[in-house]
């Protein structure tokens, strides 16, 4: 605890230079009188926590203090922007990308495999779903259906390609 005559001191220089402190906010980083407030505020407890007895221009150093949580109040805010901005940018692709025509494109191309999956022999058929859709390995399918690595595999790749040109057909079909 800072003796009683340092506070008063403290609370003097506070009292005295407040209001010419929040001006010279206010103006020299244009910000509100609120914000200048807070400013010289903030200004102050910092301060308060220095030794207050080896200070020898209080005012000067206030007024250096402010500046410079003015300046770091700017660019903290700046950089809030930034990434609001990159947050909203990124939404608006976002948006953008499952815009109604993209949704539609999107079911069409399921139909189309769907249609392709069905199409295909029934043990191709299982084959990829397994590997595509419950997540198993090759070598985890070929053990659960007593066939080789490489005939999953190969049966896998077969499917694939089916899917494959059942897209690119139909793009043939409706070109855009």
């Amino acid at each position: 605890m800072k003796p009683e005559k340092e506070r008063l001191e403290i609370h003097d220089v506070y009292i005295r230079h407040r209001t010419e402190l929040c001006r010279y906010v206010m103006n020299k980083v244009n910000v509100s009188n609120d914000e200048a407030q807070d400013i010289v505020q903030a200004a102050f407890v910092r301060v308060i926590e220095m030794d207050f007895s080896e200070i020898k221009n209080p005012r000067a150093l206030l007024y250096k203090t402010s500046y410079n949580i003015a300046i770091d109040q700017k660019r903290h805010s700046g950089v809030r922007q930034r990434h609001i901005q990159a947050v909203v940018d990124t939404d608006a692709k976002v948006v953008e990308e499952l815009s109604p025509a993209r949704i539609h494109d999107g079911n069409r191309q399921l139909r189309i495999v769907v249609e392709a999956l069905w199409g295909m022999p029934k043990k191709r058929r299982k084959l990829l779903l397994m590997n595509r859709f419950d997540g198993l390995s090759y070598a985890e399918i070929a053990r659960r259906v007593d066939l080789s690595e490489t005939v999953v595999r190969k049966h896998v790749t077969k499917a694939l390609i089916d899917c494959q040109k059942a897209l690119q057909a139909q793009v043939g079909k409706n070109p855009k």
